[in-house]
């Protein structure tokens, strides 16, 4: 139940994303963004898969979920602290 809910997140922010992507990024630079978004997207995964294999070698098989939540919500909240453009995003006046 919980993968599915997770798994709807990911498509609707994937869609927030994109739509962020093509009306507020210059068309001269939406090629390099989407590439760094492909990047992210194909490479996020890998380095999640070896923060776990590490942790998982030093016998701390609880503590690898944990660790990679804590993460995510540091970095979510020191991006909307540093880039106010992120939490002022305006949909009907998007502004690179």
């Amino acid at each position: 139940m919980l993968l599915a809910v997770a798994g709807a997140a990911v498509t609707v922010s994937m869609m927030y994303r994109t739509t962020m992507i093509q009306a507020a990024v210059p068309d001269i630079m939406r090629g390099r963004l989407q590439g760094l978004f492909t990047v992210v997207l194909t490479g996020g995964p890998r380095v999640g898969d070896l923060s776990v294999d590490v942790l998982s070698l030093a016998a701390l098989l609880r503590f690898a979920p944990l660790l990679g939540g804590l993460i995510i919500i540091v970095a979510a909240a020191v991006s909307l602290r540093l880039y106010h453009g992120l939490r002022d995003y305006d949909a009907l006046d998007p502004k690179p």
